[in-house]
């Protein structure tokens, strides 16, 4: 079966009954209909999930899903720069055939940070500044090895911090030397620069502030990483986030991550605050609720996303309210 259009529109009007972990997200819609975008690679929409904006990205075959993971691997090693991190989903999304079978996908979500397309920037933004903006992101990609291959606006995104950022790694690789082709993006720039214009354009945030902001809006960059045996995170400029003190820790997922030190666990937030201190035998989070699972003790907890406990029970109890529930209904 070859996911269609159809089939995956299907799928976005009902997410609780196709999709697993991505049940609650609200999908962005156009005139009415879930707004999706079809190319020879993939087909992809956008969701809101947690008050995030994501690109929600299903591979027409299985070599895309392969290579963001070679992407990924490889990006985990070196400063992530501008880049915006792909978060694979297997077999997330299940879709019905027209003779009523079922096959499971993967997705790829990649998060929008706060800002707009490079084509509405355009329209937007004072032209210079956007011109530098662009130069200042193929610096810092080359820099890295970064090689983007379909460098067009489409493939832009511009954040109110004021850093320009590429999308949709399937078309990138990584190289020793990289060199960027921007020149269409600024001859486009050029084009829609008119001197006469009576359209108000606003200038991006000055390059002085954009490491702050970038840390105060963005906040997909912070990464895991492990020296001396144990863990700590960076940002996307490899500055401490956190001391390297923890015995094990998850990577960040929708702004949480998982630490553990003494045989405890608890959770962090993306400025290295603890908002679950590290006291729990065990910490899972559920990406489609918001909300943490832990223990100690006999006892059981609901955390919600800022650490909050919303209930207390011990695993006895629950079976005999599961138990007099059933006698009751028979």
């Amino acid at each position: 079966m070859i996911p269609t259009i159809t089939y995956f529109e299907q799928a976005l009007s009902a997410p609780h009954l196709h999709f697993a972990s991505l049940r609650n997200a609200e999908v962005v819609h156009h005139n009415g209909r879930p707004l999706i975008r079809c190319s020879r690679s993939v087909i992809e929409s956008e969701i809101l999930l947690n008050k995030r904006h994501y690109l929600l990205i299903i591979p027409l075959n299985n070599s895309i899903t392969r290579h963001i993971e070679e992407i990924e691997n490889e990006l985990r090693n070196r400063t992530q720069g501008p880049l915006i991190n792909c978060t694979i989903l297997y077999q997330e999304i299940t879709l019905l055939s027209s003779l009523g079978q079922k096959q499971q996908f993967d997705i790829i979500l990649q998060e929008l940070p706060s800002g707009m397309p490079f084509e509405e920037a355009l329209h937007h933004y004072i032209s210079s500044d956007l011109r530098q903006a662009l130069i200042k992101m193929k610096q810092r990609i080359d820099a890295i090895g970064f090689r983007h291959n379909n460098l067009r606006a489409s493939n832009i995104w511009v954040c109110h911090s004021g850093v320009v950022r590429p999308l949709r790694y399937w078309h990138a690789e990584w190289e020793v030397y990289s060199t960027n082709d921007i020149a269409p993006l600024l001859e486009l720039i050029d084009r829609h620069d008119d001197p006469y214009s009576n359209a108000i354009r606003h200038p991006l945030l000055s390059a002085n502030t954009e490491e702050e902001q970038e840390k105060q809006r963005y906040r997909g960059a912070v990464q895991r990483r492990m020296r001396g045996g144990h863990y700590g995170f960076v940002d996307s400029d490899g500055y401490q986030v956190t001391p390297f003190i923890y015995t094990w820790a998850s990577e960040f997922c929708e702004g949480r991550a998982i630490v553990s030190r003494n045989h405890k666990m608890g959770a962090i937030n993306l400025d290295g605050k603890k908002v679950i201190p590290i006291i729990y035998k065990s910490l899972e989070f559920d990406i489609s609720t918001g909300y943490f699972t832990a223990t100690m003790g006999k006892y059981h907890y609901l955390l919600d996303y800022e650490g909050k406990l919303m209930r207390r029970w011990v695993e006895d109890e629950l079976e005999a309210d599961n138990q007099s529930q059933s006698t009751t209904s028979i």
